[in-house]
């Protein structure tokens, strides 16, 4: 199962900087990030659901960065692998990303998928 805090404290320990360090001019795309993490009910669906989200994602005029993809297994024991697929999709603003989720071609997609998931955790987080 995945546990959120360990989930955070990962997130939070790997993104560690200094004071003078501002995390939100390394290049990132947007300043709001939108972290999707997926297990599956069904193996057999990862491919298509991949395929679905490429296709459909990054369509929507909201959307200033997205990314999908599958765990990476690098033998530590404190990264999560208990998922399918993970998705990063990044906004301008909170504006945005509220539309976002009542654009049409999400909420398609959302309805589709949904119901598929054995199992799901989403994190919101600006720089």
């Amino acid at each position: 199962m995945l546990c959120a805090a360990s989930l955070v404290h990962g997130a939070i320990s790997g993104c560690a900087s200094s004071p003078r360090t501002n995390s939100a001019s390394r290049d990132m795309p947007a300043p709001l990030q939108h972290v999707v993490l997926v297990d599956l009910a069904d193996d057999n669906d990862i491919a298509a659901m991949r395929a679905a989200s490429d296709a459909m994602l990054p369509t929507i005029p909201m959307v200033k960065g997205y990314v999908c993809g599958a765990p990476v297994d690098i033998g530590r024991a404190n990264v999560h692998k208990d998922y399918d697929l993970g998705i990063i999709v990044q906004f301008d603003s909170v504006e945005d990303y509220k539309a976002y989720l009542e654009h049409p071609i999400h909420v398609e997609l959302v309805q589709t998928w949904r119901p598929k998931w054995k199992k799901s955790f989403i994190v919101d987080f600006a720089p």
